[in-house]
């Protein structure tokens, strides 16, 4: 009877522990999906009746901000240009121009146009960086007369007979020189 009392006392000590380590588990299992419920609802939002009067709000608040800055009136569209990096003219040392342009566009037609040209419009554009100096390009003003002269080479790729009325502006998302 020793021996049966012994294996009872070490069952009956064994089985909280394993119940322990159960519950322990399942415990920090649920604290880890309240907390992720908790972060999804904060995160994403009460998607329900409320969003009816944000709506309103956003709305009403739309027209004042279009009416303050003429540009977001209408949607612009843009052509994105590969990156370019070209020599620079320079005297005493070799100066490399690395930048990316992106054109503004008025419509869906000429972003098309602008893609078929693409060739021509590049080499011209290639063609005009290589012929700048650093001096030329490192103050705002330089950068400026430099996007105006872009604009005028990739009109001369768009225009046919009359002047093209698609491209708004250049822009540089890039410019660095090195």
């Amino acid at each position: 009877m020793a021996t049966n009392a012994e294996v009872t006392v070490d069952e009956v000590e064994a089985a909280p522990k394993k119940s322990k380590r159960k519950l322990i588990l399942i415990a920090g299992a649920t604290a880890v999906l309240v907390v992720a419920g908790a972060a999804t609802f904060f995160l994403l939002g009460n998607k329900s009746a409320p969003e009816e009067p944000a709506k309103d709000a956003k709305a009403a608040a739309k027209p004042a901000v279009k009416a303050s800055v003429p540009g977001l009136a209408k949607k612009m569209l843009y052509a994105s240009m590969e990156t370019f990096t070209v020599n620079l003219q320079a005297a005493d040392s070799e100066h490399f121009l690395q930048t990316i342009i992106n054109l503004e566009v008025a419509d869906a037609s000429t972003a098309d146009t602008i893609k078929q040209q693409m060739p021509a419009i590049r080499n011209r554009v290639l063609l005009l960086l290589s012929s700048k100096s650093v001096d030329e390009l490192v103050t705002r003003e330089g950068k400026e007369k430099l996007a105006t002269e872009i604009a005028a080479e990739v009109r001369k790729s768009l225009d046919g007979p009359g002047p093209s009325k698609g491209l708004e502006q250049v822009l540089f998302s890039h410019f660095v020189i090195q």
